[in-house]
């Protein structure tokens, strides 16, 4: 019988996952329990363990996926409007579908996140500038997680 440590270690792993991955189904959830967090468990247990968190699918990026529930609109209108998140040597691009760049760059704005200089925000594109170059891996990491892209 498995224990509630372990119990509570597969949950916390399983709402990890779901918060940085795009997962779209209970195999894809059980091949990487395994993988990252060395957690061997059956389809059945997900199914369960996934009721039990209020896990729900949405629509992220075109993909039905799984998603925890949230009451925070902000992050859900960022995470639905963001497209995709890349980066040069020297700026980040973020991608947002239509009109939604100035609410994602204002959002940016607001951060005040050390390491940023400054952003600038058009119809469907917002440029991310570092203050350093050097960063800009490091940079570019953190307004994923804040910004609710999964990669």
């Amino acid at each position: 019988m498995p224990s509630k440590k372990n119990a509570t270690f597969r949950l916390e792993a399983i709402q990890e996952l779901i918060q940085k991955r795009e997962i779209s189904d209970q195999k894809q959830l059980v091949e990487l329990l395994a993988k990252h967090y060395q957690l061997n468990t059956n389809q059945a247990v997900i199914s369960r363990d996934l009721r039990k968190l209020g896990v729900v699918k949405k629509v992220i990026k075109g993909v039905l996926s799984y998603a925890l529930p949230e009451t925070d609109v902000s992050a859900e209108i960022l995470r639905l409007a963001l497209v995709d998140i890349t980066h040069n040597e020297s700026m980040i691009v973020i991608k947002t579908h239509a009109g939604l760049a100035d609410f994602v760059g204002d959002f940016i704005d607001r951060l005040e996140e050390e390491g940023i200089l400054g952003s600038l925000a058009g119809e469907n594109t917002v440029f991310v500038t570092p203050t350093h170059t050097k960063n800009i891996r490091s940079i570019y990491e953190k307004l994923c997680v804040q910004l609710y892209f999964k990669k």
